[in-house]
């Protein structure tokens, strides 16, 4: 359980503690309220127990070189949330959205392209999204319009086709080097459509601001290689990382933005095999074990590629950082991201360990 963090950071291997310490600020305090007498069988049937809400455990984690934090309470996702939709209710709803003023069902006549044209792919077509928010801004717009429904294929050629128009639009804007991959599943995480869409952007001068983050972060660490090597290796010694290979790894992230967030790392070469299919690979499953093993319905997923050209070499072995996230129930009306998360840190009310015990069984 993530409230005995500090006790499992105490039985790490001299090294394996003290690269966790130099990474991690790890703290833990304890709340304490007051119950009422009227307050009793309320608390007892909303929370499970009076003590648990009496004296309640809350660890706060930070990294010391991104300064990205996370208060978890595991206790706060017992909160008063209303009522959560069905999934037949969640159905009901997706289809009324994609009977109503769905343009991505008609994407050629429907939506923009870019200046470029449009890039097909087995399973999907690209367009240029109508209200940028970047220069280059597109969209991988899916056959299927279901949001939920892919298979590996699909995913799969999703990703080249973002790979590709990335590609292209750096051919036709040789300046912008910087890339990005979003993918926003159901309103709930952003998106304003309901129909399965990507989303790939490229910047000028200078990446966007988390990739970017993460990179001087690295180096302030010492190093980039020496950073992601101690960031994968205090992971792995926590028993949250859920996939390792030589050039690929992936974890269940100690300092989370949303709840569920999980972190892959992919080493990034000309040489390296076939980016498409690593990818697929790390994200496919879990985020198919998210959906049809944990509930989840409406998630984030960002993929920060370093710069198709690195003249300054100021990239150098930086890694592509996946991120995936889950962003509550799909039709819920109140938002999991409040003026605490915008202003100060992230709050979180689901166990990291317990989603890595899920990702690893799955």
């Amino acid at each position: 359980m993530i409230t005995t963090l500090p006790e499992r950071i105490a039985t790490l291997s001299p090294a394996d503690r003290a690269r966790c310490e130099r990474l991690f600020f790890v703290q833990r305090v304890e709340g304490q309220v007051i119950i009422p007498p009227a307050m009793e069988s309320w608390v007892n049937a909303s929370f499970g127990a009076i003590d648990r809400v009496r004296h309640q455990t809350i660890i706060r984690v930070v990294n010391r070189f991104t300064l990205e934090g996370t208060l978890f309470n595991p206790l706060r996702a017992l909160r008063p949330a209303g009522a959560v939709a069905s999934d037949e209710e969640l159905q009901a709803w997706i289809t009324a959205e994609l009977n109503h003023l769905n343009f991505f069902a008609h994407p050629l006549d429907a939506t923009s392209a870019d200046v470029f044209g449009r890039i097909r792919g087995r399973f999907c077509i690209s367009a240029s999204n109508i209200a940028k928010y970047d220069g280059w801004h597109g969209l991988v717009i899916f056959d299927e319009p279901h949001p939920l429904r892919f298979n590996r294929d699909q995913f799969a050629d999703y990703l080249d086709v973002a790979l590709r128009w990335l590609e292209m639009a750096h051919r036709h804007d040789p300046q912008a080097i910087y890339p990005m991959i979003t993918w926003n599943c159901l309103p709930r995480s952003g998106a304003t459509i309901a129909h399965g869409h990507m989303q790939m952007s490229l910047a000028r001068e200078m990446h966007y601001t988390r990739p970017e983050l993460w990179r001087r972060a690295a180096l302030q660490y010492g190093g980039v290689e020496r950073y992601f090597d101690d960031l994968v290796m205090t992971h792995a010694s926590l028993e949250l990382l859920i996939a390792d290979t030589p050039d690929d790894q992936m974890f269940v992230h100690l300092t989370p933005l949303r709840n569920r967030e999980v972190i892959a790392l992919l080493s990034y070469s000309s040489s390296s095999p076939s980016l498409v299919e690593r990818l697929t690979a790390l994200i496919y499953p879990t985020l198919r074990t998210m959906i049809d093993c944990q509930g989840v319905r409406a998630f984030n997923v960002g993929i920060a590629l370093p710069p198709l050209t690195d003249a300054t070499g100021a990239w150098s072995r930086m890694p592509v950082i996946a991120r995936l996230a889950d962003r509550g129930p799909a039709l819920s009306v109140r938002n999991d991201w409040g003026a605490m998360e915008l202003f100060a840190t992230g709050c979180v009310t689901v166990d990291p360990f317990e989603v890595a015990t899920t990702l690893r069984r799955t």
